[in-house]
């Protein structure tokens, strides 16, 4: 039923929009709470957009040496492998990672679901 009517209000609120005319002439009662709940689940799905994009980019990779990931911040950092000190484990509000140290190229996160962390903490292991 309550989907019904939030349908209801944002279909004419929405039509009217698009041509043109002023929100408040598609029904009488419009106010800004309609505005919310139009706008709200493309709101919403933006940033699921946007999150989901940036972690495809976080992803990790071995290359000619390096470890190639991002820091805490999603920048772009890449250490050596005989620079490693030190793995330890992070945890924030529910987003479990290793942490990737360095003496002189800072530190990497990686995410606790990654794909093969087995086989990647063995090659990491510090010497």
């Amino acid at each position: 039923m309550s989907s019904t009517i939030t349908a209801g209000i944002l279909i004419p609120v929405g039509l009217a929009t698009i041509s043109g005319r002023a929100p408040k002439h598609a029904i009488p009662f419009t106010s800004m709470v309609a505005y919310v709940l139009l706008f709200a689940p493309l709101f919403s799905a933006l940033i699921a957009f946007t999150i989901s994009q940036w972690f495809r980019l976080a992803s990790i990779s071995l290359r000619d040496g390096m470890l190639h990931g991002r820091t805490y911040w999603g920048r772009k950092n890449r250490i050596p492998l005989n620079d490693i000190t030190k793995l330890t484990e992070f945890s924030s509000n529910g987003i479990r990672a290793l942490v990737v140290h360095s003496r002189y190229h800072g530190k990497i996160y990686i995410s606790d679901r990654t794909e093969r962390l087995a086989e990647l903490l063995e090659m990491l292991a510090p010497t």
